[in-house]
């Protein structure tokens, strides 16, 4: 199975989706290994050479190399502390967002 069978596997359970924040989609995504390909920050210099180490890891099932690139990978994306200061700004947007909305909702109603 490749990795796009493995994202798009399982989205829809019976037909039915839960409710969920904005916020809970946005840090379930950032959170969720699944969308670990998705989150690294791999610059042009070494997408060409993970990406063909990546296929001949694929096409010759060498699993100490599919181990290497996966293990490569998150360390990239982790580095600097980058994904949690990104749910960090998420989040202080989320609630910024959301106290302007509730404040002109209050507004709006002492006007009437």
């Amino acid at each position: 199975m490749n990795s796009i069978e493995e994202d798009i596997r399982g989205d829809v359970i019976n037909g039915q989706q839960e409710e969920k924040s904005e916020l809970a989609k946005v840090v379930e995504t950032l959170l969720n290994d699944k969308w670990g390909r998705r989150k690294t920050r791999i610059d042009k210099y070494i997408t060409t050479p993970l990406t063909t180490m990546d296929t001949i890891a694929q096409i010759y099932d060498v699993s100490f190399l599919k181990t290497w690139i996966t293990g490569y990978t998150e360390y990239v994306t982790s580095v600097g502390g980058k994904g949690r200061e990104e749910i960090v700004d998420i989040t202080k947007y989320t609630i910024d967002k959301e106290a302007k909305r509730d404040k002109q909702m209050m507004e709006m109603m002492g006007r009437r």
